[in-house]
This record gives C-alpha cells, structure tokens and sequence, in this order.
C-alpha cells in the first residue's frame, strides 16, 4: 500500500471518526430538570388592591436578577426519599426537624428505609419543613430560589398573574379537594419559561424571610440562618384559589409543614 493510500485512509478513518461525534452532540438531550431563567429586569408585586391580591404584594417594582438555573417541576417524593435514606437524618445539626405529621407524608419509614407512598411516586414531596426543603436542596448540589427568582420564574417579563396569562383557567392548575397529583401533569399550565405546577399542587418554599417590599436581596431576607417567617409561593391544591398566582406571598413559620406545602431547587450556572 502506497504513502497516499495510507494517508487517504486516515483522513477518511478521521472524518467519519469526527461526523460520529457529531452525531452523537447533536442527537444527545439537554437535561430536562432545570430550565434556564436568563438574566434581565422583571415586574415583581401587584397594586394589592383587588379580591386577589395582597398588600404585602406592593409596590409594584422592577427588579433584575442574574440568569438562574431553576428545577422545571416540584421535588417528588421518590427524590425526597433518596435524599433520606442518604443521608440518614430526619433533622439538621441545630436540631430543627425536616418533616411535619406522619399522616400527611407522601414518604413512609418501611424496615429502617424511607419509600414513597405507594402511587405517590411522582407526586410533590410536601408535609416538608423548611429546613428539610433546605437539607435536601444542599444535598442535591443546589439550593431554594429566592421569591425574586421563583416570580420572574413563574411570569416571565410582561407582569402576568399566572404562570400561563392574566386569567384564571381551572383547567391549567391542580385545585380542589384531594387534587394534588403527579408534578408536571398540567404542560398547559406552564410559565413562559416552561417550568410546571407553579400554580396549584402545591405551595413551594423560597429562600426569602418574608420583609416588605421592595426586593433587595442584600436587606437580610437572604439571610440562611434567620428563624423569621419565609415565604412559599404558587398556591396549592387546597385553599383560596385566587391566591395562586404569581405574586402572591404565603409566610410560614420556618418550622411549619402540612399537606399542601412543597418546593423545588435552584442553582446558579456554572
């Protein structure tokens, strides 16, 4: 075999080497979790004066925010699960606990490990504390969003009152007694950024201490370590439905947990 042939060959071996790759980077999927909120200003609050709105939701002001990466749907109860029996605590190092009343769990305690509720599998893992939202997003390489991030997140940039538009749409949310169910069972209910069940299912937790508005990330209300109320936002299965929108800021106790209380993580980009 002559020089030229060899050297042929290897640049055809090399280019079909090089198109395989290719086709590999092209027909490879994204991850699917996180959706990429991108840097910029939005709207955030409402006037507070209507039925459906709140005075904590005022002012009306224009916050901006870095891009942020945030998870597309609520942290199930097979995630909440893993997170468990890993790290093999039900409580963080101060002692605060991670998890509210027995009967509300969508995870159980079966021969010393933690499993989901039979059929709950995909459902949001809620009856969640806090500190055990915080625990399992520190786990997970990730952390909770801010309410700044969780609102531009839920509205987009042009000021709308649920995640899907400016009415409510019954069809597009999960309410209703026992209606909680499978996260992200609802694509017409998605955010302008395709992230799911932020309206309905079930309220999320945030980073954020509840404090007046406007929003300064940098007043304390990021503090981790403060005891004061935070803030959940989206609404939940049970409750008032006018209230799950985009604006609306629910304030529990850091302690507290119940059947209708969730959450979903954030990250910044890398």
């Amino acid at each position: 075999m002559t020089n030229t042939t060899c050297h042929d060959l290897l640049l055809i071996l090399f280019a079909a080497i090089a198109l395989g790759l290719t086709s590999l980077c092209v027909g490879a999927e994204a991850p699917t979790d996180l959706v990429l909120i991108p840097a910029g200003e939005f709207t955030m609050g409402s006037e507070g004066k209507a039925l459906d709105e709140d005075a904590a939701e005022r002012p009306v002001h224009t916050v901006s925010l870095p891009a942020v990466l945030i998870d597309k749907t609520e942290v199930t109860a097979a995630q909440y699960a893993q997170f468990l029996n890993e790290v093999k605590r039900t409580k963080d190092d101060a002692g605060n606990p991670f998890l509210g009343l027995p009967q509300h769990l969508p995870v159980e305690l079966v021969g010393g490990q933690w499993r989901p509720t039979a059929g709950k599998e995909q459902f949001p893992m809620v009856d969640v504390t806090w500190y055990g939202a915080s625990g399992y997003a520190t786990w997970a390489g990730k952390r909770l969003p801010s309410e700044a991030e969780w609102e531009q997140a839920a509205r987009g940039t042009d000021g709308r009152k649920y995640p899907w538009g400016a009415d409510m749409d019954y069809a597009k949310l999960r309410f209703g007694q026992d209606s909680i169910g499978p996260v992200g069972g609802l694509p017409a209910g998605a955010s302008p950024y395709g992230c799911l069940d932020m309206a309905g299912n079930a309220w999320e937790w945030t980073s954020s201490v509840f404090k007046p508005y406007p929003y300064v990330a940098t007043d304390g209300r990021e503090d981790p370590n403060s005891t004061e109320r935070r803030v959940a936002r989206g609404g939940s299965w049970t409750g008032e439905p006018h209230i799950a929108t985009t604006t609306y800021r629910f304030r529990p106790e850091p302690t507290f947990a119940h059947a209708y209380l969730g959450f979903r993580c954030a990250k910044s980009p890398e």
